[in-house]
């Protein structure tokens, strides 16, 4: 089972890449109640899962910036934890993946 999680992550990572630039681009600031639902809706890209395996919390405050975690349900390759970065403006940094599947 390694060399699949080995292969799902550096696919994953591929994704996420593509991803964010064109999302990235798009975001404008936000206010920390509309930041769950971005982050929502890149993650649901980033895996390619559908909506209802996306889990997103409230936009948490950190030293003036804020961050929004949440879990994807990858199914028979477990659980990932992840969690978007926004600017002091709102505006999105990018989404950080753990590395482990939460198996």
């Amino acid at each position: 089972m390694r060399p699949r999680h080995t292969i799902f992550t550096i696919l994953a990572a591929g994704m996420i890449c593509g991803s964010w630039g064109a999302l990235a681009q798009e975001s404008g600031p936000l206010r920390p109640k509309d930041m769950p639902n971005y982050c929502y809706k890149v993650a649901v890209d980033t895996f390619a899962l559908k909506p209802h395996k996306v889990k997103v919390k409230k936009a948490a405050e950190e030293a003036g910036a804020f961050a929004v975690a949440g879990t994807a349900d990858l199914g028979d390759n477990g659980k990932r934890t992840f969690h978007c970065s926004f600017d002091t403006e709102g505006k999105f940094v990018g989404m950080a993946v753990e590395n482990t599947g939460g198996e």
